[in-house]
C-alpha cells in the first residue's frame, strides 16, 4: 500500500500525488515470482522516496508561483539571505554598549549638533573672522609667552633669594672675609648687584643721583682751579665715575670688592690703595657694610684732605627701630664725631634713605673704637 499523507497538504496537493503515481506506476516496480500481490519493505521504501522527491518538486514550484503572484514585480526576485559576518564584526557588535531608547535619542541629538557645528566651521560663508583666525594661530606664541613669563618669575625669585643671602653676609661678616669670598667667586658680585639694582629701581629716588647733584653743587662753590678728586668707596656699577668721566673738573677713584670695569679698583674698604690726604670728597653710598665699619671711616679720614668732605647715604631702617627707644641715628653721629667727622647737614626728606654731609674736624680718630650698625635685612616677598 501507498503511505497515507496527513492533513498538512491541502486537497489541491492530492493532484500532485496522483500525477506522481502516474509517473511512477506500480508496474514499474520489480515483482518477484513468489510474491506478486505483496511488495517487500525495500520495494516500498524505494517507491516512497521516488514519490516524495516528485512531491517536493511540485510543492516548491507551487510555492514559487504563489510568492511571485503576491510580490510586486519590480525586478528579478532575490531571496533575503542573511550574510555571514566575519568573527571580527561579531566581536565589535558584542563590545558595543547597550543603550536605552532615551539615551540613543540623546546621542543622535549630540551627533546631529556636532555635525552641524562641523559643517558651519567648514563652510566659507560662516567662517570665523580674521581676528579669531589670528588668535588661533597665535596660540603657540601665547604658550611660549606664558612659559617665558613663568621662567622669568622663577628667575626673579631665585635672584631675589640669592640677593638676600649675599646682602645678609655683607652686613654680618668683616670686610676682609667678604673681600676674599668675592675675589674667589666674582659671579657673586654680579648676583648681588642685580638684586641691588632691582631694589633701588623701586625707590622713588636713587641716592646716587642725589649725591651726584651734591657733588656738582660742591664743585661750583669751590674756588680751586684743580680737578675735584673724589673717592667712591663701594661704588658698585661706578655710576658716579661714568657720569663724570667726560668732565675735566672731576677725577673719580672707584673702589669695590670686584673690579667689573676699568674704572673700578678691587680692594677691601678697610685698606684703600690711595695715598694719605689726596682726596677732596669721599662717598659711602649704601656701602657701610660689614662688622668693622669703624675701620672704613678711619680709612676715609686718612685719604681725605684736612678740609675734605664725606657724603654718607644709608637706608633709614638701619637707624630707626620700633623695638628700641634709643635714637640710633644720633648714636651714629656721635660715633662719627669720635672718628674725626662732624655732621654739617642731615637730609631726612627721602622715605627710603638718610643723606648726611660730614667734614673733618681735625681730631684724630679713636683707633680702638668699634662700631657695628644695624644690618639692613630685606624681607622675603
Amino acid at each position: 500500500m501507498l503511505p497515507i499523507w496527513g492533513s498538512e497538504f491541502a486537497l489541491g496537493r492530492a493532484a500532485i500525488l496522483a500525477e506522481s503515481l502516474v509517473v511512477c506506476p506500480l508496474s514499474a516496480f520489480p515483482q518477484g515470482n513468489k510474491v506478486s500481490s505483496h511488495r517487500s519493505c525495500s520495494d516500498y521504501d524505494i517507491m516512497t522516496k521516488e514519490v516524495m522527491k516528485s512531491v517536493d518538486k511540485k510543492k516548491n514550484s507551487y510555492r514559487k508561483k504563489e510568492d511571485s503572484s503576491k510580490r510586486p514585480h519590480k525586478g528579478p526576485v532575490t531571496h533575503n539571505k542573511k550574510r555571514k559576518e566575519p568573527p571580527g564584526n561579531k566581536q565589535e557588535k558584542s563590545s558595543e554598549p547597550v543603550w536605552s531608547k532615551s539615551k540613543k535619542k540623546r546621542m543622535r541629538g549630540l551627533k546631529a549638533k556636532q555635525a552641524k557645528q562641523e559643517a558651519s566651521a567648514s563652510s566659507p560663508s560662516e567662517s570665523l573672522p580674521k581676528a579669531d583666525h589670528k588668535d588661533s594661530t597665535a596660540e603657540p606664541k601665547k604658550q611660549d609667552q606664558t612659559m617665558s613669563t613663568l621662567q622669568k618669575s622663577f628667575q626673579d625669585r631665585l635672584s631675589g633669594s640669592r640677593f638676600r643671602v649675599l646682602n645678609e653676609e655683607l652686613y654680618t661678616q668683616p670686610s676682609w672675609e667678604t673681600f676674599q669670598k668675592f675675589q674667589a667667586n666674582p659671579e657673586l658680585f654680579d648676583q648681588y648687584h642685580a638684586g641691588y639694582r632691582k631694589q633701588t629701581e623701586q625707590w622713588p629716588t636713587n641716592p646716587v643721583h642725589v649725591i651726584l647733584q651734591k657733588i656738582q653743587n660742591y664743585s661750583s662753590q669751590s674756588k680751586s682751579k684743580t680737578p675735584l678728586v673724589i673717592a667712591d668707596l663701594g661704588c658698585g656699577d661706578a655710576d658716579i665715575a661714568q657720569r663724570l668721566r667726560e668732565d675735566t673738573n672731576f677725577r673719580v677713584h672707584s673702589f669695590d670688592l670686584v673690579a667689573k670695569s676699568e674704572l673700578v679698583t678691587a680692594c677691601d674698604m678697610s685698606k684703600i690703595p690711595l695715598e694719605s690726604q689726596t682726596v677732596d670728597l669721599a662717598v659711602f653710598c649704601l656701602s657701610l657694610m660689614g662688622t668693622n665699619l669703624a675701620d672704613f671711616v678711619r680709612e676715609a679720614f686718612r685719604v681725605l684732605k684736612p678740609t675734605g668732605q664725606l657724603f654718607v647715604a644709608e637706608v633709614r631702617s638701619r637707624f630707626e627701630s620700633k623695638e628700641s627707644k634709643d635714637d640710633l641715628l644720633e648714636h651714629f653721629l656721635q660715633v662719627m664725631e669720635k672718628l674725626g667727622f662732624t655732621c654739617r647737614k642731615t637730609d631726612r626728606k627721602n622715605k627710603m634713605f638718610f643723606l648726611m654731609e660730614f667734614e673733618k674736624n681735625g681730631n684724630r680718630p679713636d683707633p680702638k673704637l668699634e662700631y657695628t650698625a644695624k644690618a639692613c635685612i630685606y624681607k622675603r616677598r
